[in-house]
C-alpha cells in the first residue's frame, strides 16, 4: 500500500543537490562544476544523468559503511552490499567492470571488481565530494565506464590556494545498528603559494542489528538456521592517513600526494575476515595560457594493493594483489567563439595476483592505452556535442594473452525552447573488453557461491545507447525526467550449466544480445513558508528493467525505488522525513529468488548554532525508523543478510 501511495505522489528532488535518502539541504544556486566531465560543466548544464553529493552529506552517510552504501538511494544507484563493509555502487542496473570507481580521476587500483566481498579501497570519508555520472562515460575513461562513473575528489590535489592561511576540519560521529564510530580530521595550510595538507580517517563496527531471522523464510526452511538479531561476523574497520604537498601560481599548479589506507573485516556468514591495505601516490600538474591550449593537465597515480583471507584460526586462504599505475594528459584548446573541445591520452598498467585455496584466478598484467577527443558548441538556447576514442588493451599471464582495439562514439544535443526548460539527447557507441575474470576464471568462487570457468575466446562487448533528459523550472517547481535505453551486442555474464564442480554449482561465462531500459523522474516543489520554516517537499521514481533479446531477465536487476520527502529549513536549522519504498523484485533469472518490498522511513535533524557563523553542524538522523526487513536484491547475500536495522547516527562538524 505504502509503495502505491508513494508511486502515485513520485515527487523528486533534482539531483545535483545530492542523495535524496542522504537528507540533503535545499539545493542553493551555488554553481557546482562536475570534474568527472570532460570539460567540467557546471552539474546544471550537463546532459547526462549527473549527482553530486557534497563533503557533509559524504561524512553523513558514511558512518555506518562503505562507498556502496554512502550512495545507494540516489535515483539509478543501488549497492552490491556483501555487508556494510564491502559494498560497491550499482548504477542503472550495472556494476562491476561496468562501472568506474575513480578518485580524483583515476583507478582505485584494488580488487572490489573482482568479487563482491571485494571492498574498494575508496571510501566516502576521503571524499570532498563524490560526482555520479549515470549512463556511458566511455570517452573519457573507457569502454569499462559503460554504465556509469563513480569519481570521488579528495582535495588532495588543490588548484587554487585556500582563502585562509590555515584552516581544518574535525568529524566525530556514530551509528547505534552498526555500534559504529567515525572520526575524521583535516588541516590545510598555506605559505606563499605552497599548500600543505594532512589528513586522515577511522571508522569501526560491530557486528550489526538485524530486524528479525537473519535468513529469509524459505532459505530457513532449507538450512534450519534460524539466527536472529545479529549478522554475524559483520564487523569491521578502516583507516586512512594521507598527505599533500603542492605549489600553485597564476599559470600553473603543481601537487603530490599520498595516502595509506587499511581495512580489516569480516566476510558474513563466514568464519574468515579480509585484512586489506594500499599505498597509493597522485600527482597533478598544470598549466594554463599556453599558446593555442587554455590548459594542459598531466594526472598520475600509482598503487600498491594487497588483501588476504584470514580463517579465524590465522590460517591464510588467499592473498590477492594489484600493483600498478595509470596516467592522463588531456588538453584543452582555446574556446573558438561558442567552440570549446579537449583532447587527451589515458595510459595504464596493472599486475594482479592472487593465490591460495580460492584463487580462482592466474596472475595476469593488464595493459591499457587510449586517445580520445571531445568537441563542443555550446549557444544561448541551443548546444551539440560530439565525440571519440579509441582504446587498445592487453592481456597477458599464464592463463593465455588477448588484445581488444576498442572505438567509443558519443554525440549529444540540447535546446532551451522555453525560459527554464532544458531538453537533451544523447547517443553513444561503447565497446569494452572482456576482463580477466570474464576471460581466465577457472575455479570456486566462494564470494558467489558458483565455480566460474571463463572464455578466453571471449569478443568484444558492444553497447549502443540513447538517453532523453528534460530539466524544468517552473514556478514553485523543478521537474527532472530522463528515459534511456541501452542495446548490448554479446553482453557478457555467468550463466548456470546444471553441473557441479567442488560442491558448487557450475557457471560459465557466455555472451548474449540484451537489452537495458530505464526512467528516472524527480520533483520537487516549494510549499512556501509557515511558522519561520521554508518548507519543500519533494520525492521521485526509478527504475530498470533488464532483459535478454532472446528472453529472459537478467540476474540482480535492482527493482523500483520511490521515494517521498518533505524538508523544514530555518536559520541554523534543517529537519527532513521521508519513506523510500523498494518494489518487490519477482522477474528473476533462473538461478535467483524473488526479493520481498520494503518500505524505510529516515527522519533527520541538524542545527548549527548561530554563533558558531556555520561553524559547527550538530545531526542527529533515524534510518529504517520502523525497523523494516530490508534485503538487497542486487546482493548476492540477499536471501542470508538483510540490511541493518533500525538506527541513530549522531554526528557533530566543526570546521576552523
Amino acid at each position: 500500500m505504502s509503495a502505491l501511495f508513494v508511486s502515485l505522489l513520485s515527487l523528486a528532488a533534482p539531483e545535483t543537490a545530492g542523495p535524496v535518502n542522504q537528507t540533503a539541504p535545499v539545493q542553493t544556486p551555488e554553481t557546482i562544476v562536475v570534474t568527472a566531465t570532460a570539460l567540467g560543466d557546471p552539474s546544471d548544464a550537463i546532459s547526462q544523468g549527473v549527482a553530486v553529493v557534497t563533503r557533509s552529506e559524504a561524512l553523513q552517510a558514511s558512518i555506518g559503511g562503505g562507498i556502496g552504501e554512502t550512495l545507494a538511494g540516489i535515483p539509478g544507484v543501488r549497492s552490491t552490499f556483501y555487508g556494510v563493509n564491502a559494498s560497491r555502487p550499482i548504477v542503472r542496473g550495472l556494476g562491476e567492470d561496468r562501472i568506474r570507481l575513480v578518485l580524483n580521476g583515476l583507478a582505485g587500483i584494488d580488487a572490489s571488481t573482482i568479487s563482491p566481498d571485494h571492498a574498494p579501497a575508496i571510501d566516502g570519508l576521503d571524499a570532498e565530494a563524490i560526482e555520479v555520472l549515470k549512463g556511458p562515460a566511455a570517452l573519457r575513461y573507457g569502454g569499462n565506464a559503460v554504465g556509469g562513473v563513480i569519481n570521488v575528489v579528495d582535495g588532495r590535489l588543490p588548484t587554487r590556494l585556500p582563502e585562509k592561511p590555515i584552516g581544518g576540519e574535525i568529524f566525530v560521529g556514530g551509528s547505534t545498528a552498526e555500534d559504529a564510530g567515525t572520526a575524521a580530521l583535516k588541516i590545510v595550510g598555506t605559505s606563499g603559494q605552497t599548500v600543505f595538507r594532512l589528513d586522515g580517517f577511522r571508522r569501526e563496527g560491530q557486528d550489526y542489528k538485524v530486524p528479525g531471522f537473519v535468513q529469509t523464510a524459505a532459505l530457513r526452511a532449507v538450512t534450519g538456521d534460524d539466527a536472529e538479531g545479529t549478522a554475524f561476523n559483520t564487523r569491521g574497520e578502516i583507516w586512512a592517513l594521507g598527505g599533500s604537498i603542492g605549489r600553485i601560481t597564476e599559470r600553473t599548479n603543481l601537487a603530490l600526494s599520498t595516502r595509506r589506507t587499511k581495512s580489516k573485516y569480516g566476510i558474513p556468514g563466514e568464519e574468515a575476515f579480509i585484512d586489506l591495505s594500499q599505498t597509493r601516490y597522485d600527482f597533478q600538474a598544470g598549466i594554463r595560457d599556453l599558446g593555442w591550449f587554455d590548459s594542459l593537465t598531466l594526472t598520475l597515480t600509482s598503487g600498491d594493493y594487497t588483501h588476504s583471507e584470514i580463517e579465524f584460526d590465522g590460517a591464510v586462504g588467499t592473498v590477492f594483489t594489484n600493483e600498478g599505475y595509470e596516467g592522463r594528459l588531456e588538453a584543452r584548446h582555446r574556446s573558438m567563439g561558442n567552440l570549446d573541445g579537449l583532447f587527451g591520452v589515458q595510459f595504464g598498467s596493472t599486475d594482479f595476483a592472487a593465490q591460495g585455496d580460492e584463487a580462482f584466478i592466474l596472475p595476469v598484467t593488464i595493459e591499457t592505452l587510449g586517445a580520445f577527443w571531445v568537441e563542443r558548441y555550446n549557444a544561448n538556447n541551443w548546444g551539440a556535442e560530439v565525440g571519440a576514442r579509441y582504446e587498445r588493451r592487453d592481456y597477458s599471464g599464464l592463463a593465455g594473452n588477448r588484445d581488444f582495439d576498442l572505438g567509443s562514439f558519443s554525440a549529444s544535443g540540447f535546446i532551451k525552447p522555453a525560459d527554464g526548460l532544458r531538453l537533451s539527447l544523447n547517443l553513444g557507441y561503447t565497446e569494452r573488453a572482456p576482463t580477466e575474470v570474464e576471460l581466465f576464471a577457472d575455479g570456486p568462487h566462494a564470494a558467489t557461491q558458483a565455480y566460474e570457468i571463463g572464455d578466453a575466446n571471449l569478443k568484444v562487448e558492444t553497447a549502443t545507447s540513447a538517453e532523453a533528459v528534460g530539466r524544468w523550472q517552473v514556478g514553485r517547481a523543478t521537474l527532472d525526467l530522463t528515459v534511456w535505453r541501452t542495446g548490448f551486442d554479446g553482453f557478457i555474464a555467468f550463466n548456470p550449466t546444471g553441473q557441479i564442480e567442488d560442491g558448487l554449482p557450475v557457471f560459465e561465462v557466455s555472451q548474449k544480445d540484451a537489452t537495458l531500459t530505464g526512467a528516472e523522474f524527480h520533483v520537487s516543489y516549494s510549499l512556501g513558508e509557515a511558522g519561520g520554516w521554508r518548507w519543500v517537499g519533494e520525492g521521485g521514481i526509478d527504475t530498470v528493467r533488464g532483459s535478454y533479446d532472446a528472453g529472459g531477465p537478467i540476474a540482480r536487476m535492482p527493482p523500483t525505488l520511490v521515494t517521498l520527502g518533505l524538508e523544514a529549513t530555518r536559520p541554523q536549522m534543517r529537519l527532513r522525513a521521508e519513506v523510500q519504498s523498494l518494489a518487490d523484485q519477482s522477474r528473476t533469472a533462473a538461478f535467483e529468488t524473488r526479493t520481498e518490498g520494503s518500505t524505510m522511513v529516515n527522519a533527520l535533524w541538524a542545527w548549527r548554532p548561530i554563533q558558531s557563523e556555520d561553524r559547527i553542524e550538530l545531526t542527529f538522523e533515524g534510518r529504517n525508523l520502523t525497523n523494516e526487513d530490508i534485503r538487497e536484491h542486487t546482493s548476492f547475500l540477499k536471501d542470508y543478510l538483510p540490511k541493518p536495522g533500525r538506527s541513530i547516527r549522531v554526528s557533530l562538524k566543526g570546521t576552523f
